[in-house]
């Protein structure tokens, strides 16, 4: 068989260990990136000086979302990610609404994030050596290298990440450590943990921008077929990635709070935020920082968007394998098995949404950018309050774990808080996205669509591939580790 024919089965077992999923989820988060570009917006419109607070609270929701997230994990593994664990508990429609729900938040944030890429690069390169490099052109080439890159077996990918993510982690942490070992602006200060420094601004749009930057650390479930021991290291890999992020966070919004001192750093943040934290390197570390921090914040961004690239492939892959798209895109290469025509498509679908913002003259930051990471950022925290709700049914249910603390109050806490995100990011959505009207207010509609369609679309024919049916015409889970229960096929 032909490289190109491709095979109709599974991606390869056991090709990346806890290490190589953690560098993927953590890569998808982008640190760098993260810092850069998106945490003088938490600083300027949010909570201010007490930013380092509002990611505490948002660490603590996303870890009581993490608890029912890793318990559903010990009895599942599948590249279905999100949707497998609401089907699981809230039946296959709303199975196959939640897979068309991830693959348009999905394909949002990636498209979002080539904004930033193209931005900064053209501005970088500009400042560097005097090019002035039409954004489309470093966009397309990067989507050409990660489709390449999506092509092969997914370890390669994992090698590559994992040295970006050290690099970009390493040098943000050298920044904090100096801003501390001067003693920033004014001194040390526990302030910014303070109520009086949370309350003092706005700390409902702070956590609202905070929610966005742990964006991507939920993907561990995705990568199930294809860990070593997946009952084991998905659920350890999802609260390792929601740990390591919420204290670079905490650790680092802390820091950038006292080099700029309390007073001074929202103000600072709208003044000019985009060298908000480089200037800080200048005034802590030096030049040499600055640059290798502008480099890592391309290479952040490029594996921001491998990250995301991997997950829409596997989406893809997996909703194709069970029957909810083209059967196409349900092949995997037959030497690598990666899904590889997801990888293709992936790729055609991001370069296309590009080329229409670019011939529609959009700015690749202010627009394309704010709007569509907020789009994004919107339909993957209902997919997340969605699936806390279905591990409380999951659980009450199959009866495979009979702790409460595990199967019912850490969950419908996690949906609670995940459902007051939702409100906020509604209620702000102007200020999230720069939007004054037309439009641009009313892209959440589009999120409607893919849930409507999930939703209304009769199922039929055959079960799901995590579903297997036995002579009695019992659902039972694919992994062998739900034995019993025949509503898990129910078309509720």
């Amino acid at each position: 068989m032909s490289a190109d024919q491709g095979t109709s089965g599974s991606l390869r077992a056991g090709s990346i260990g806890l290490v190589g999923v953690v560098f993927f989820v953590v890569a998808t988060v982008a640190p760098m990136s993260g810092s850069v570009g998106a945490l003088p917006l938490a600083f300027g419109l949010g909570a201010g000086a007490g930013t380092a607070g509002a990611f505490v609270i948002v660490a603590i929701v996303l870890i009581l979302f993490a608890v029912g997230y890793m318990a559903m994990s010990h009895h599942m593994a599948t590249a279905g990610g999100f949707y497998v664990y609401i089907g699981e508990g809230l039946g296959l429609r709303a199975a196959r609404a939640a897979g068309y729900l991830a693959l348009l938040a999905y394909n949002a944030f990636q498209v979002a994030i080539w904004g930033t890429f193209g931005y900064f690069f053209n501005s970088m390169t500009n400042e560097a050596f005097g090019w002035n490099v039409p954004w489309l052109v470093p966009v397309l080439i990067g989507i050409a290298i990660v489709g390449i890159l999506g092509y092969f077996e997914i370890n390669i990918s994992a090698k590559i990440l994992g040295v970006a993510v050290v690099l970009e982690i390493l040098v943000i942490l050298v920044l904090n450590v100096a801003i501390f070992a001067q003693g920033g602006a004014h001194g040390l200060t526990l302030e910014p943990f303070s109520p009086h420094a949370l309350l003092r601004d706005d700390p409902a749009v702070g956590l609202m921008f905070c929610f966005l930057l742990f964006i991507g650390f939920e993907a561990t479930a995705i990568y199930g077929e294809e860990a070593r021991d997946p009952y084991r290291t998905i659920p350890r890999a999802a609260i390792i990635a929601v740990l390591l992020i919420a204290i670079f966070y905490i650790f680092t919004s802390w820091a950038v709070a006292v080099g700029w001192g309390v007073d001074a750093v929202r103000q600072q943040a709208l003044t000019d935020p985009g060298n908000f934290v480089f200037s800080l390197g200048h005034t802590y570390v030096g030049g040499f920082e600055v640059t290798l921090m502008k480099i890592l914040f391309l290479t952040s961004t490029f594996a921001t968007n491998q990250g995301f690239h991997n997950a829409i492939a596997r989406y893809q892959f997996s909703l194709a394998r069970d029957g909810w798209a083209p059967s196409v895109l349900g092949r995997t290469h037959p030497r690598y098995d990666s899904p590889y025509i997801g990888s293709y498509v992936q790729t055609a679908v991001a370069a296309v949404t590009v080329l229409c913002f670019w011939l529609a003259g959009a700015d690749p930051y202010t627009e394309m950018f704010t709007w569509l990471i907020a789009l994004g950022a919107l339909g993957l925290i209902v997919l997340m309050a969605t699936v806390s709700v279905s591990a409380i049914v999951f659980f009450r249910r199959y009866r495979v774990d009979g702790r409460v603390w595990v199967t019912v109050i850490a969950p419908a806490l996690a949906a609670i808080g995940l459902a007051l995100e939702t409100v906020l990011l509604l209620r702000n959505w102007n200020l999230q996205t720069g939007a004054t009207g037309g439009p641009v207010s009313y892209l959440p509609v589009l999120l409607v669509i893919p849930v409507a369609i999930g939703l209304l679309w009769p199922v039929g024919g055959r079960p799901p591939s995590w579903l297997v049916r036995d002579g009695q015409g019992a659902v039972t889970e694919r992994g062998g580790r739900v034995a019993t229960a025949a509503q898990g096929g129910s078309d509720a």
